[in-house]
């Protein structure tokens, strides 16, 4: 799309204006991210502060077919099945994300899980138990943030009159 001289001038001559609403799709977006966020890694985020350490063992792999919207794609994970002792019971879990590498069945891995439900637990992956939601969060918070700053400049910084239009 290309802008005429005539709008060109318009935006240029409103841009204080235009920037003046900027934070309304700083804040929709920073609520898609936080929202995206909250929702992928409540009980991750749960798991790593309070959860306990223990090892597991990978039992089998449930395969889980991922389609397209169309149905013209589709792909196969598997998702790990993991047994772990939590105290007297003996815990069995879905891990949510597939493994990129074959362990097998039988290989012992590093688990999380919540000592007052073990029913949520999670597979210790290192520093990819923050994937996808701690970015996102980060991305969320920083858009938030700015968004909070230009509304406050909207609230309370009054809209200056145009320089052309107090020299004539």
């Amino acid at each position: 799309m290309r802008f005429t001289p005539d709008q060109l001038a318009w935006l240029a001559a409103n841009r204080e204006k235009i920037l003046r609403y900027a934070f309304l799709p700083q804040l929709l977006v920073a609520l898609l991210f936080l929202g995206f966020a909250y929702r992928t890694g409540k009980d991750h985020y749960h798991l790593l502060l309070a959860g306990t350490r223990t090892q597991g063992t990978i039992i089998g792999f449930k395969p889980v077919v991922f389609r397209s919207s169309s149905n013209s794609f589709s792909h196969t994970a598997y998702m790990p099945i993991i047994q772990f002792l939590a105290g007297d019971p003996v815990v069995q879990f879905q891990d949510w994300k597939a493994l990129r590498s074959d362990p097998g069945v039988g290989s012992q891995v590093p688990v999380f899980y919540d000592p007052s439900d073990t029913s949520v637990a999670m597979m210790d992956r290192g520093a990819t138990n923050w994937l996808p939601w701690a970015p996102c969060s980060a991305i969320g918070l920083l858009l938030a943030l700015a968004g909070l700053k230009g509304l406050l400049v909207f609230l309370f910084v009054p809209l200056r009159a145009p320089a052309a239009a107090s020299r004539a």
